[in-house]
């Protein structure tokens, strides 16, 4: 099935249609039509002879001959675009489903919010898959490492920091994104200065002793202490813990760091004496996710059974305990953000900003322009095409009657009566047609069209009466038709079951509709005493129906043998509207077609 939606265009329709066929009932329907009639119907009593002598007949008829003419004379194409063009003013402020500035830019700050929302939650999520790994420190395995400064080698699930007179070489792994870990890894110290020790959520990483941004957990040869600091290309260190004996070269050290939120604790162990020391650190605004690595100042060292794994609270605390207490230093506030670059660039964004939704304002303001435009031409080519070709075909037979009473060629009143019904038969066909066109423009919206097939039926049943057999028949799931799509399937299965109850002598009357996902087919059979279908035959309702097909990129087919019925078939193809292509083509290029209900012909 077709995706359908009402939206903009259908609306613009719907709303200039409901105005138009008010205007069109003020000057047509109320004033006109009532004109013609009475007058008809007054010119017929004459004709009959009912009251006058006759040449109290002839004076009326000429009388209300020119009435009647010039009331038909007034609906032509030129008086519709002249009021089309008069009123356009009035209907373009009507249109009140476009949104305000503050619509559009309330609509663009809920779409930002939305996907920095979704972006967060993403975020979030990354943020705890952390694995549980054991780094491969073999030969070979460096691949997943990266060395910022130093010169570290791989070998024997060792990994070394050799000979580096680097002040501050790292080696660095995992993701941006990791936020909650414990960290584990064996250190030695190969020489008799420096310090070593792990980083962990590190981000921004350079050359140089303190060029990153992130935390450091480490052993300082000088003084045999356990420190813990942050690292902003600065370095904010809290107060060492000494290690109960010392540290010493060529000795193997365990340490154990836990991040959780904005808490740090660590702990460090001699795997030769069994001695440890603890430490715990806490920071308002902390570095919340990052890498882990390794990182050596001015020493050569080593580093085994590196581990990783997801942290809890518990881990946290359950080291916190064994510290005497809770280091939370003060970090000293970087420069203010309101430098004159990052003024610059706000000021930027804000006119693009401005500019853009200026844009798309003049855009949406455009489209409902055009759009206005474009329906308002075609319902005046509409009603050129219906009811002001038939007010002309009617003036023109009225203003023949009245040249022949001119010339006194019509003396005898039965031949006047039999003129004047044929006129007042045009007149009902007229206003018949006319209410059919406006109760389709005030039509509602597009659920209010979706039974075709109802409609069809009780038209065939009110012009049938008893005596006929509608049998209507639906095939496909029914879907809802754009306003043009309708008005003309509607127009076309009217006229031909119009031709069909009054020509074929019927006695059964099928009409079916099938709809597809992307076509809808209208068969209207009869099995009445048919014809030879040919160009010669084709009438004036016939040359409408297939007009009206045309205009809307249909098919119209019309089959039948003498004797064996008569079928119509009209088939039009639907084409899904598209909203991602339209609307930007809209807002970019300033198209203007304009869009229809849920699907266009």
């Amino acid at each position: 099935m077709a995706w359908s939606r009402p939206h903009g265009g259908d609306r613009y329709a719907k709303q200039t249609h409901a105005r138009c066929t008010r205007r069109i009932t003020a000057m047509v329907q109320v004033h006109q039509f009532a004109v013609i009639r009475m007058t008809l119907l007054r010119v017929r009593r004459l004709a009959d002879g009912a009251a006058g002598t006759r040449g109290a007949q002839k004076e009326g008829f000429l009388s209300a001959a020119a009435a009647v003419y010039s009331v038909c004379r007034y609906p032509s194409l030129e008086h519709v675009m002249a009021f089309d063009r008069r009123h356009l003013k009035e209907v373009q402020p009507g249109v009140r489903w476009m949104p305000s500035r503050a619509h559009l830019f309330g609509a663009i700050v809920l779409a930002l919010g939305l996907a920095l929302a979704g972006c967060a939650m993403i975020a979030s999520s990354r943020r705890a898959m952390v694995p549980v790994h054991t780094y491969e420190l073999a030969k070979g395995q460096e691949g997943e490492w990266h060395a910022i400064g130093g010169n570290w080698q791989f070998g024997d699930n060792i990994v070394e920091s050799k000979h580096s007179d680097d002040r501050g070489a790292k080696l660095v792994t995992g993701s941006k994104l990791w936020a909650n870990y414990t960290l584990t890894a064996d250190l030695r110290f190969d020489s008799d200065r420096g310090d070593i020790g792990l980083i962990l959520r590190s981000q921004d990483e350079e050359n140089g002793i303190d060029a990153y941004n992130g935390y450091y957990v480490g052993l300082r040869l000088d003084g045999g202490t356990l420190i813990i600091g942050r690292s902003n290309f600065g370095w904010v260190e809290a107060r060492p813990v000494p290690l109960p004996g010392g540290v010493s070269a060529h000795e193997w050290y365990r340490m154990r760091v836990t991040a959780y939120g904005c808490r740090i604790g660590a702990y460090v162990q001699n795997l030769s004496t069994l001695q440890k020391a603890y430490v715990a650190f806490e920071e308002r605004n902390c570095a919340k996710t990052g890498r882990i690595g390794l990182r050596a100042v001015d020493v050569t060292g080593a580093w085994r059974n590196i581990h990783i794994s997801p942290a809890t609270l518990g881990d946290y605390l359950e080291l916190q305990r064994n510290t005497e207490s809770v280091e939370r230093p003060v970090v000293l506030s970087g420069p203010p953000w309101w430098t004159p670059w990052h003024i610059a660039e706000l000021f930027v964004g804000t006119l693009a900003l401005a500019l853009l939704l200026q844009l798309l304002y003049y855009r949406f303001q455009q489209w409902k322009s055009e759009t206005i435009m474009q329906e308002r031409q075609r319902l005046a080519h509409d009603i050129h095409d219906t009811m002001a070709q038939n007010f002309a075909g009617l003036g023109y037979h009225i203003q023949g009657i009245r040249s022949a009473l001119l010339r006194g060629g019509m003396a005898e009143p039965q031949h006047l009566a039999d003129q004047l019904s044929v006129t007042y038969q045009l007149i009902r066909r007229c206003h018949s047609e006319a209410s059919e066109t406006i109760s389709m423009l005030g039509a509602g919206p597009a659920s209010d069209r979706e039974d075709l097939l109802k409609v069809l039926a009780d038209s065939a049943r009110k012009i049938a009466g008893q005596g006929i057999l509608v049998v209507p028949h639906a095939t496909g799931s029914p879907q809802p038709l754009s306003l043009r799509v309708a008005d003309a399937l509607q127009h076309i299965g009217k006229e031909a079951i119009a031709n069909a109850l009054t020509h074929s002598g019927l006695s059964q009357l099928d009409i079916t509709v099938h709809y597809q996902p992307r076509r809808v087919e209208v068969l209207i059979e009869d099995n009445g005493r048919g014809f030879d279908y040919g160009p010669q035959s084709q009438g004036f309702g016939i040359l409408g129906m297939l007009k009206r097909a045309r205009d809307v990129r249909g098919t119209l087919q019309i089959s039948s043998r003498i004797g064996k019925g008569t079928a119509v078939r009209v088939v039009v193809e639907l084409h899904p509207l598209r909203w991602d292509r339209t609307l930007l083509s809209r807002l970019w290029s300033g198209g203007s077609a304009s869009l229809s209900g849920s699907a266009t012909a």
